[in-house]
C-alpha cells in the first residue's frame, strides 16, 4: 500500500486544517442554539468528548500545515476519517438522520475525491454510507423540555437544512475551487520541469559532443603549432602573419581548453561565486579577443560588490548573444547593466535589421537560425545556459534593431560606497 505513503501539498493540508475549523465552529453553535433557544439538554459525551476532540484535531492540523512537518496521505486519510466519525457522533448525539446538518457528510468524500487517491475516496464513501445507514436506525432524538420550543424547532428544520447546503455549497468551493487551481499549477509546474530536463539533456549532449571534439582538435592545432615555429625560422618576411596565425591559435587552444572545463561543468552542474565586475571584464577581454577590429559599448554601472551564482557557460552564453550582434549590423553592440537588489538585468542592444518572428517564437529550440549558413545553436545554448542558473533570456526586435535582456538572480547585496 504505497500509495498511503504518498507526500501530501502543504496547501492541501491548510484547506484541511480550515475544513476542520468550521466544522468545530458549526457543530459548537448548533450544540449552543440546541441547549440555550431550544432548550434541549447536551449529553456528557458530546459537550466533554465530541466537541474537544474536533477543536483539538483542528489544532493539530493547523499545527502540521503552517510547519515543516512531512505529512503523507495515511495520515492525511486519518484526520479525514477521525473527523467523519466524530461528525457521526455528534448527529448521534443530536437527532441522527433528522439533524439537518446530516449533509455535511458529504464533503469528506468530496475532499478525499479532489486531494486523494481513489482508494481513500471508496474508503470515505463507504464509512459514510454506514454512518447514515446507523443514524437512521440509532440515535437520540431531540427532546426539549419546552414544548414550544420544540415546536419552534420543528419548524426550523427546513431552515437549518437550507443553512446546511449553504454551508457545505460554501467549503465546497473555498477547498475544491483552490484546489484545482493549485492542482493545475503543479501540473504547469510539471511540464516545465519536464521541458528543463528535455532542454538540460540536450545541452549535455552538446556539451559532451564539444568536450570530444575540443580533445580531438587539440592535436592538429600543436601540430599547426610546431609548423608556424618553423615557418618563423624560414621566413622572416612573414613574421608579422605568422605573429598573428600564433596568437589565433593560442587562442583556439584557450578555447577549446574552455570548452572541456564548460563541458565538465555542465555535467556535475558545477557553480562557483563570483562577482558582476569579473564578468563585465571578462567579457570585454573575451570581445576584443573575438573580435579585435569591433569596439564593445558598456554603458556606466557601479557593480559595487554585487556577486551571483555561475559557472563557466554563463560568459560563452553572454558572448554568443554579442557575436550575434555583430554579425548583425556593422555598429558596435551595447551592452548595459542595473540590479533592483535580487536581480541583475543584462542587455545587448544592436543596430541590425531584427529577429525574424519564426526565431522569435521558436527562442530556445536548437537549430534554429535567422542567418544563412548559421548553426541555430547559439541562441539555444545561452537560453539554456540561463535558465539552467535560475535566470531568463527575453528578447524586443524592431526596425531599429535588436534587444536582449538577460535577468540573473543576484547571490547577495551589497551596496556600494557611492550608494
Amino acid at each position: 500500500m504505497t500509495w498511503l505513503a504518498s507526500p501530501v501539498q502543504q496547501k492541501s493540508l491548510r484547506l484541511l486544517s480550515h475544513y476542520f475549523a468550521v466544522l468545530a465552529v458549526t457543530m459548537a453553535v448548533f450544540s449552543l442554539l440546541l441547549a440555550y433557544s431550544w432548550h434541549v439538554e447536551l449529553s456528557v459525551f458530546l459537550r466533554w468528548i465530541v466537541l474537544p476532540c474536533q477543536v483539538a484535531l483542528a489544532a493539530c492540523a493547523y499545527a502540521g500545515a503552517y510547519k515543516p512537518y512531512p505529512i503523507n496521505t495515511g495520515l492525511y486519510l486519518a484526520g479525514l476519517l477521525i473527523s467523519t466519525l466524530l461528525l457521526g457522533a455528534f448527529l448521534h448525539e443530536t437527532g441522527g438522520h433528522t439533524n439537518p446538518l446530516i449533509s455535511l457528510l458529504l464533503l469528506p468524500v468530496a475532499m478525499s475525491a479532489a486531494m486523494l487517491f481513489w482508494q481513500s475516496t471508496v474508503l470515505l464513501a463507504f464509512t459514510t454510507l454506514a454512518i447514515y445507514g446507523a443514524l437512521t436506525l440509532y440515535f437520540k432524538p431531540v427532546v426539549s423540555t419546552d414544548a414550544a420550543s420544540l415546536q419552534s424547532f420543528m419548524e426550523l428544520h427546513l431552515i437549518g437544512m437550507w443553512l446546511t447546503f449553504i454551508l457545505s455549497v460554501a467549503l465546497l468551493v473555498g477547498v475544491v475551487v483552490p484546489l484545482v487551481s493549485a492542482m493545475r499549477s503543479q501540473r504547469e509546474q510539471i511540464a516545465a520541469q519536464r521541458e528543463q530536463m528535455l532542454r538540460d539533456e540536450r545541452l549535455i549532449a552538446m556539451a559532451t559532443f564539444a568536450a570530444s571534439a575540443a580533445h580531438q582538435l587539440g592535436t592538429p592545432l600543436s601540430t599547426v603549432a610546431v609548423l608556424i615555429e618553423e615557418l618563423r625560422e624560414d621566413h622572416q618576411v612573414y613574421h608579422g602573419d605568422l605573429e598573428v596565425m600564433s596568437q589565433q591559435i593560442d587562442l583556439c587552444k584557450q578555447i577549446l581548453h574552455s570548452m572541456m572545463r564548460r563541458a565538465e561543468d555542465i555535467r556535475v552542474d558545477a557553480k562557483q561565486v563570483g562577482s558582476v565586475a569579473t564578468l563585465v571584464q571578462r567579457l570585454r577581454e573575451q570581445f576584443a579577443l573575438l573580435h579585435p577590429t569591433r569596439v564593445l559599448r558598456v554603458g556606466t554601472f557601479d557593480c559595487g560588490q554585487l556577486e551571483l551564482e555561475a559557472d563557466l557557460s554563463l560568459e560563452q552564453a553572454v558572448l554568443n548573444l554579442l557575436d550575434n550582434a555583430v554579425k548583425a549590423t556593422p555598429v558596435d553592440p551595447e551592452l548595459s547593466l542595473h540590479n533592483d537588489r535580487d536581480w541583475l538585468y543584462l542587455r545587448i542592444r544592436d543596430e541590425g535589421p531584427g529577429i525574424p518572428e519564426i526565431v522569435r517564437e521558436r527562442l530556445g529550440e536548437p537549430y534554429v537560425s535567422s542567418r544563412r549558413g548559421g548553426t541555430g545553436l547559439g541562441l539555444f545554448l545561452s537560453h539554456a545556459t540561463i535558465n539552467r542558473l535560475g535566470g531568463t533570456l527575453s528578447l524586443q526586435t524592431s526596425p531599429e534593431g535588436t534587444l536582449f535582456e538577460i535577468q540573473l538572480p543576484l547571490l547577495k547585496y551589497r551596496p556600494s560606497i557611492t550608494e
